[in-house]
């Protein structure tokens, strides 16, 4: 309908133009009305031209399908050329007789044509959101069309044509299944200059935004035009080109492993300069993130032994507390027999009795805070003369380890709070995670505090929702931050481990960490969702005050793939009164994966962000191939995407289609700016929703 609209709008403006005279000499002379100067205004051609831009891409339906009203329709769309025709008419008829005198002639045919251009320019640099409501069922409308489009009109013709080789190259599964022995065989070769040339120029474009920060940038502007933010990720997978000076001796068992650390904190540095830039393409509104792994700042073997202590004494606690979820004195004692390193003094057992015997009952967050590592009892508990490590669980080099991998982070994450950039900080496999957890909780409480007004939540941690136990380690860790006093921020993913995890629980004979199964997955992670927005009801409920990302007690990001889990966020939202772009609700992609709902998303006006992974080619490379996995096993959705952009650039090629490349974002009212570099870490979680395949993503 809406095509014969804008052709018979067209035909009915032609016919009006073909009877204005085109000089002057041919006006009539009994006309005296004073001289007019015309300035011209485009308001109206805009109103013809982007009717039949809505049309063509979908932000409004016609009117209903009976012929009385479309013939209301378009003749009201003929009335208004025609008035608008006859009204040019009249002021240059009198403008140029006024001006007869002077032999100026106005090609008013000319004239027409340049207004119409010049709308239709301005048309294309009015940004997505402009278009359209913001309204979460008009959002979840657009998000179940599966013949939406909107994603392909923000991008050119070589981006879309890039699009379809990679998806083309990730759909023959033998390929994507021998990539790495080619990989390998080309280096053996010394062949791996050309190899990694086409990959560069070819699956790197794609899914990756530059081997520098600084070649990010583009990629963020263009993104940031559609109302999308990114996650900058350095995705270094491979050992890193080190300094060709030896590192110092004095730092510990791993010299080499710190020596790297140290240098991925500078680099990191240079990844939150650029990550900063953020606010200055979308305004203040929403900040960048950085994604940060914790096994990049220390040895992995400290991590491993870390873990292995945290596990122990929540395993304690559970063997020793009363059946009611606390522990006593007797309990404790018992706690620090067997776990903890035992006493090298009389000085040190005079003061672990001290404390202990002030103690009634402890529940496990408060336990967890008496042995903390950073905590001001930690050479109570943790200082130890015994240097072989089967006798003590961390030996004091180790402990001195631990200390400058916290003073990275710390370096980090200072630098991030700064510059008002989020840090992410990556979910990893189930044996390091308990640590990592431990020292992102402790940098959420340095980091996040509610009392400080001037900034957003820095820290935020992951959660991998396949396994069994997230949703009570978010909530006792939301807990914890309410007591102390902090924000709790927050990335949810599905996971990125599960194939691994259930492997190594099965060669070691304990149970699987992951759910049974993709339902159990689903149910999990739709249930964290729904248990953090319920919180946020509570702090508006008990306040009376509009939600903000600075006044928040949580903030999260929704890192999916799964269009099921994005749609349920919104309605839960919309349900709980949580404002799209009050900066407490984000959602998550990767890049170059689902942008029919990251556009979608950012056209609506909800906090959006694409995780953009950067570095080396060489560097890259385990991302790549995860992306080229994950996009080999859900050949329905890459089919269905390859024919939308086949019949996007027909459209284009044809004269059909309206490529929407705006030059500038238009701030949209927010009840706080959301400064920081977030992200739950580098992992997007990948769901197919036509398979019964879980896959997963995750950040390098």
């Amino acid at each position: 309908m809406h095509r014969s609209v804008s052709h018979l709008s067209r035909t009915t403006f032609r016919r009006h133009l073909r009877q204005i005279p085109s000089s002057s000499s041919q006006h009539p002379s009994s006309c005296s009305l004073p001289s007019i100067q015309y300035t011209p205004n485009f308001n109206y051609y805009n109103r013809i031209q982007r009717a039949t831009f809505f049309s063509s891409v979908g932000l409004i339906r016609p009117y209903p399908h009976s012929s009385s009203y479309s013939r209301v329709f378009k003749t009201g769309i003929a009335t208004a050329t025609a008035l608008a025709s006859g009204t040019l008419f009249y002021y240059f008829y009198c403008n140029n007789n006024n001006n007869n005198n002077n032999n100026k002639k106005i090609d008013i045919l000319s004239f027409l044509k340049v207004c119409y251009a010049e709308a239709e320019n301005k048309l294309s640099v009015l940004p997505i959101s402009a278009f359209s409501s913001s309204t979460p069922s008009g959002t979840i409308a657009e998000l179940t069309d599966d013949e939406s489009r909107v994603a392909m009109r923000a991008k050119s013709n070589e981006e879309l044509l890039l699009a379809l080789l990679v998806y083309g190259l990730c759909s023959v599964p033998i390929l994507v299944d021998m990539a790495p022995h080619m990989i390998s065989i080309a280096e053996s070769l010394h062949l791996q200059g050309p190899l990694f040339w086409i990959i560069k120029r070819t699956v790197f474009d794609h899914f990756c935004g530059g081997e520098t920060p600084d070649e990010c940038a583009h990629c963020m502007e263009r993104l940031a035009q559609s109302g999308i933010n990114v996650i900058l990720d350095l995705s270094v997978e491979a050992d890193l080109h080190l300094d060709a000076k030896k590192p110092p001796k004095t730092q510990g068992y791993y010299p080499h492993q710190e020596h790297r650390a140290d240098v991925t904190v500078e680099m990191i540095k240079e990844c939150l300069r650029t990550a900063a830039k953020g606010r200055e393409h979308c305004g203040d509104t929403f900040g960048a993130f950085a994604a940060v792994k914790v096994t990049a700042f220390a040895p992995p073997e400290l991590l491993l032994r870390l873990n292995q202590v945290l596990v122990q004494m929540d395993q304690a606690f559970d063997a020793w507390q009363r059946g009611d979820g606390k522990i006593d004195a007797e309990g404790l004692e018992q706690m620090v027999q067997y776990v903890l390193p035992p006493v090298h003094s009389e000085t040190q057992e005079k003061h672990r009795q001290e404390i202990l015997s002030r103690i009634d009952t402890l529940d496990r967050i408060e336990t967890a805070q008496l042995f903390d590592l950073q905590g001001e009892n930690r050479d109570v508990w943790w200082s130890t003369n015994e240097y072989n490590r089967e006798n003590t669980p961390l030996t004091p080099e180790e402990l001195e380890a631990y200390d400058r991998m916290v003073n990275r982070l710390e370096i980090v994450c200072s630098m991030a709070h700064d510059k008002h950039v989020g840090i992410m900080v990556d979910a990893e496999q189930s044996y390091f995670q308990e640590a990592i957890d431990h020292v992102a909780m402790n940098l959420q409480e340095k980091y996040n505090r509610r009392d400080d007004k001037e900034h957003t939540p820095t820290v935020y941690n992951t959660y991998q929702m396949y396994t069994k136990a997230a949703q009570k380690k978010l909530e006792r860790d939301v807990e914890r931050a309410k007591r102390e006093n902090f924000g709790f921020a927050a990335k949810l993913v599905r996971g990125a481990y599960m194939v691994m995890e259930r492997k190594r629980a099965a060669q070691l004979g304990y149970p699987s960490p992951i759910q049974d199964t993709l339902e159990d997955t689903h149910d999990s992670y739709n249930n964290g969702v729904r248990f953090l927005l319920d919180k946020l009801r509570e702090r508006q409920e008990a306040t009376g005050e509009p939600l903000s990302s600075t006044s928040a007690p949580v903030v999260f990001m929704v890192a999916s793939h799964n269009r099921e889990s994005v749609m349920l966020t919104i309605k839960e939202m919309e349900h709980h009164n949580v404002l799209p772009r009050s900066g407490v609700v984000h959602f998550g992609q990767l890049y170059g994966m689902q942008d029919q709902l990251s556009y979608t998303l950012g056209k609506n006006g909800y906090s959006t962000y694409k995780y953009l992974p950067y570095g080396k080619i060489d560097e890259v490379m385990p991302y790549l191939l995860r992306r080229a996995q994950e996009n080999s096993t859900m050949l329905g959705g890459v089919n269905k995407e390859c024919s939308l952009i086949w019949q996007e650039l027909k459209d284009r090629w044809a004269g059909k289609a309206v490529v929407v490349r705006p030059k500038t974002m238009t701030s949209q009212s927010t009840t706080s700016s959301d400064g920081t570099t977030n992200t739950t870490s580098a992992e997007v979680d990948v769901v197919s929703n036509d398979s019964a395949t879980q896959t997963t993503a995750n950040t390098v």
